[in-house]
């Protein structure tokens, strides 16, 4: 199925671009402001500013066109059914824009996810995230489980995909399956993900605690520092919230 692609967010590529070598903090830092920008933002002279921005951040990704295709093409029937049901409304304005958002933030993770490695992903947010730590909020736990997580993403996905191809060859007699049998086989591949996701839990925990893992008991091989590459990239996004005040209010007087 091809919905599936979307879930390839957990590998990271060898791109040799711009990005590749930046800080994940202020990959990170970027990706947030352009986000909140998009998602805040109701307008279409700001979706074309922001396809803008992000057809910018796929050419310094450098990423193969199939894959970021791969990446949308399971977004297409939700995309259809909202411009569809705003098209209904007579709202053409949201049944324009609405599509445009989920595709920026589909674009941001991949690019995000393809150009970072992991472990990179995950120091620069808990460096990101380290202010709430005076507030008493356990971000290095919290950074932990989302590594962890984004981690078994591909593993979960080639499990699911091998349990829906079996089911097919299982069931490939069955031509008039009812409605009853389809939802018992979809019963069947969420107890069997559970049963596959609480297998690996428990695998992990008992790796862990044969290495005596502690929290916070991390060397890190390589320190994060700014050059001035990143401190560009974090110039980018002020440039690009600055743009955007300065859109809004020209349209605001309009």
């Amino acid at each position: 199925m091809q919905w599936l692609k979307l879930l390839s967010l957990g590998l990271s590529m060898n791109t040799r671009s711009f990005l590749q070598d930046l800080d994940p903090r202020s990959k990170l830092i970027f990706a947030a402001t352009y986000l909140f920008l998009v998602a805040c933002s109701n307008d279409l002279a700001s979706m074309v500013l922001y396809a803008i921005s992000g057809f910018l951040i796929v050419f310094a990704a450098r990423l193969p066109l199939v894959y970021l295709w791969n990446g949308l093409k399971g977004l297409l029937p939700l995309l259809l059914a909202l411009f569809c049901y705003h098209m209904l409304l007579g709202d053409m304005k949201h049944a324009a824009i609405l599509p445009c958002k989920f595709i920026f933030f589909i674009l941001t993770a991949l690019v995000l996810s393809a150009t970072t490695a992991p472990t990179k992903l995950a120091d620069g947010l808990e460096a990101v995230m380290r202010p709430l730590a005076l507030i008493r909020f356990p971000v290095h736990h919290f950074v932990f489980m989302i590594s962890v997580a984004f981690r078994f993403i591909p593993l979960f996905v080639d499990e699911t995909d091998s349990m829906l191809k079996s089911q097919k060859v299982k069931h490939a007699r069955d031509q008039d399956k009812r409605f009853r049998t389809k939802i018992q086989s979809l019963l069947q591949l969420l107890v069997a993900l559970l049963v596959a996701a609480l297998r690996r839990a428990n695998q992990l925990a008992l790796a862990m605690d044969a290495r005596c893992y502690l929290p916070g008991n991390k060397i890190r091989a390589r320190r994060l520092q700014f050059r001035w590459r990143d401190w560009m990239v974090i110039f980018s996004a002020l440039v690009l919230l600055l743009i955007d005040i300065l859109l809004k209010g020209a349209i605001g007087k309009r």
